[in-house]
């Protein structure tokens, strides 16, 4: 019996594997994820429930796991997490162009917006032990959305900063690194770097690029935009 437990919990979590590796990311994928992890960290438990230190140890860090991510957190520091925003967005550049992705082996416009987010506010949860960052990149992985919802202050998350006829035109004083420009058709979303540099994943180049102002050959650097910033980021 345990033999095949061990089978199944096995199966379980190299399918997990594969779906957290998988590049497109959508509500299905993410339940069927977390079943999972659950139906393989269950099967973990039953396999080993006759070796006890390994059984307790198991138990153990799931109890450590639970208790850390249930503890109270600290407000996040804006410039740590925006400068660890702007490295995970450069981490992706070069990532091939796929609708729906939101991973180093394809990603869309809107998905590189929230994977870099996603892995700032993770990585910087886990560093700094601040589990109020490590539960707000878990919910914004698991709550999906468009560049057209970015632009329209989704879920209290982003704000409206201002709006311009082009980003080729945009006065960058009013721009913080980090912040977004969404098109006025809500199909495209970029991320500004700072200084005269943006970030995108582009359809039409097949890839996320970085792109300094002004690009009169890049399309979506002469329509109108709405500037939105992460209320996250938001200098208090």
């Amino acid at each position: 019996m345990q033999k095949v437990a061990r089978r199944y919990w096995l199966v379980l979590w190299l399918l997990a594997v594969g779906l957290l590796i998988y590049p497109i990311n959508n509500e299905p994928l993410r339940i069927a994820i977390i079943g999972c992890i659950t139906g393989g960290w269950a099967g973990c438990l039953w396999s080993f429930w006759n070796r006890k230190p390994v059984f307790y140890g198991l138990l153990a860090l799931l109890v450590l796991i639970s208790g850390f991510l249930a503890c109270p957190g600290r407000n996040p520091e804006p410039e740590k997490l925006r400068e660890a925003n702007l490295a995970a967005l450069k981490s992706y550049t070069g990532t091939p162009y796929l609708w729906g992705g939101e991973g180093k082996r394809g990603i869309d416009c809107s998905g590189l917006i929230r994977a870099g987010l996603i892995k700032a506010n993770f990585e910087q949860g886990c560093y700094s032990l601040n589990p109020a960052l490590v539960r707000f990149a878990i919910s914004l992985w698991w709550h999906d959305c468009s560049a057209k919802a970015l632009g329209e202050e989704y879920r209290g998350q982003t704000k409206h900063i201002t709006a311009g006829s082009s980003i080729n035109d945009l006065d960058g004083s009013h721009l913080q690194p980090g912040d977004m420009a969404v098109t006025k058709s809500g199909v495209h979303v970029l991320a500004f770097l700072g200084g005269e540099e943006w970030i995108e994943a582009d359809p039409h180049f097949g890839k996320v690029i970085m792109v300094t102002v002004p690009a009169p050959k890049n399309p979506w650097f002469e329509e109108p935009v709405n500037i939105m910033r992460w209320t996250e980021l938001e200098t208090k």
